[in-house]
Formats: structure tokens, C-alpha cells, sequence
């Protein structure tokens, strides 16, 4: 497992191997991407589409992740981090709010391993990812492990999680990505000290996995449905009455989130005016 600062230092030569669990995944800048894949064995490089394709795949993302099916290559990942954001924003009735973003080189690379470290671990019990959602998830998890143990402190972590309610409430499309309901039960569960504990994500997974309740399709879709009529366009009027039902947990999601971008008088200010603070939750970071 490469810390940061070596992790940093090895993709100046365009490509590195990383540990997935007893396989390797191959990490590849965009740049350099012909000669990276060549450093493939002929069995997984046949398994991938060729360059043009996984350029085209890549698009306006600064990572992705290919999982392949081979004895000893786990997947390979390509970077391109001169897309990376250095801020996330949202835009609603109640003004316009900005959240910067640390160190993203380094989270988004832990998150797309993230998803290879998921296949593996599940993989080791017999059980295997189902849907996309389970996918980032699970890399969410992932990431939110590495975090810990890469700096001590949850702080990024939290990023993270502000990043996701922002991403969701600037634009649903993001709802594949919310992962927001897992990583809140993590995030009260434990300390940075109890996650860097863990020796390996497996570890730390099958600690975790029979406490976390995992939202369904039908719930997502309401939540997905409540976010857009709460903050999109157009949308500057409560509505108290909508949806009613999800709204104490969507508050409990967000509040976090809101108390960063708002402070703490408005955000709960604004999670009454919409009926979101009625049972007078909040997550309470832990570090």
C-alpha cells in the first residue's frame, strides 16, 4: 500500500502498481496511457478496449476505474488529474455556497482503488457487488478507511462527505454517487484511532458490515425526488408536506453539510423553516 508522498513520487514515471489484497492494480496516467497498458500481461491487457476508447470513457472525470477478471491484475486505473476541482458549489434560494477541496489527488485515487479493494474483500467472502450504488459505496468506505490511516484524523473524510451532499444538492444526476447515508453511520461510529486500527479494508469491513443499513432503490428515489424539489431550479418555496415522511433523515444527512456551508445559526434556521430538524438530530463528527 504506496503512502501519499510515494504514491506522489511514483506517477511521475506515468504509471504504478499498487497492492489490491494478494493481487496488483496498474495505475496509468492519461498521458502516457499506450506504454502503461503495455505493461500489462497479454491475458488483462485483451480484456481492456483500446486507448481511444478509454479516453473517451474517461471524459471530463479526473479517474476511472477498470476492474478486470485475472489471477494476478486486479484492474488498472487512469488519471488525469488536471480535471481535478479545487472547489465544489451549490446555488439555491438561499444564496450561493462554496466548499474547498484538499489533497484531491490523493482521495481520488484512494476512491477509485476503492473499488477494486471492494471486489477483492467481497470477493475473499464469496459475495460480490451487485449495483453501481453498492460500487462508490463501498469505495466511499474504502476511502474513508485509507483516510484514517494515512493521516490520523477524519477531517478529509468529512470533506468527502460534504462533497457528496453538495455534489447531490447541485444537481440530482449525483445520486449514484450519494453515499452519504452509508458513510454517516461510519462517521459516528468511529474514531480515526478505531478505523487506522484496522490492519486492511477487509478488516475493517467485516467489523462494520452487519451494523450498516443500506438504503434501498424506492428510498433513494424518494430522497433523490425531496433533494430536487428542495434545490432545484425554481425551487424557493417550503413545502412541508412533501414528502414528509423522508424528511427528519434527509435534515440528519444534511445538516453537517448545511452548519459547514451556512453556520450553525442559519443551517438550523433553515432545516426548521423546511421541516428537516424535526426530531432534532445530528451527526457529530468524530475525529
Amino acid at each position: 500500500m504506496l503512502g501519499s508522498l510515494a504514491f506522489s513520487i511514483a506517477l511521475t514515471s506515468g504509471f504504478i502498481w499498487d497492492d489490491i489484497g494478494a493481487k496488483k492494480a496498474l495505475v496509468c496516467e492519461l498521458k502516457q496511457l499506450e506504454y502503461c497498458l503495455s505493461q500489462l500481461p497479454l491475458l488483462a491487457r485483451e480484456q481492456l478496449p483500446n486507448t481511444q476508447v478509454i479516453q473517451v470513457s474517461l471524459g471530463a472525470r479526473a479517474a476511472i476505474v477498470l476492474p478486470l477478471k485475472h489471477a494476478k491484475v486486479a484492474g488498472v486505473l487512469v488519471t488525469d488529474f488536471s480535471k481535478l476541482p479545487h472547489k465544489r458549489s451549490v446555488n439555491w434560494g438561499s444564496g450561493h455556497f462554496s466548499l474547498s477541496l484538499h489533497r484531491q489527488k490523493e482521495l481520488t485515487y484512494w476512491h477509485e482503488l476503492g473499488h477494486l479493494q471492494a471486489i477483492e474483500a467481497l470477493n475473499e467472502m464469496n459475495t460480490e457487488i451487485t449495483t453501481p450504488f453498492q460500487h462508490e459505496w463501498l469505495a466511499d468506505l474504502y476511502l474513508i478507511w485509507r483516510i484514517a490511516k494515512e493521516t490520523n484524523s477524519l477531517s478529509l473524510a468529512w470533506q468527502q462527505y460534504h462533497r457528496r451532499n453538495i455534489d447531490v444538492m447541485a444537481n440530482v444526476e449525483f445520486m449514484s454517487h450519494w453515499s452519504v447515508p452509508v458513510m454517516s453511520q461510519v462517521l459516528t461510529r468511529y474514531t480515526a484511532k478505531e478505523l487506522a486500527s484496522f490492519n486492511s479494508f477487509k478488516a475493517f469491513w467485516s467489523d462494520v458490515r452487519p451494523h450498516i443499513e443500506i438504503p434501498n432503490a424506492d428510498s433513494l428515489a424518494e430522497f433523490s425526488s425531496l433533494i430536487q424539489r428542495t434545490f432545484g431550479a425554481g425551487s424557493v418555496q417550503s413545502l412541508p408536506g412533501y414528502m414528509y415522511w423522508r424528511k427528519p433523515a434527509l435534515g440528519h444527512y444534511l445538516k453537517p453539510t448545511l452548519i459547514k456551508l451556512m453556520g450553525q445559526a442559519d443551517a438550523t434556521q433553515w432545516l426548521a423553516e423546511h421541516s428537516m430538524d424535526q426530531d432534532g438530530s445530528s451527526l457529530k463528527p468524530r475525529l
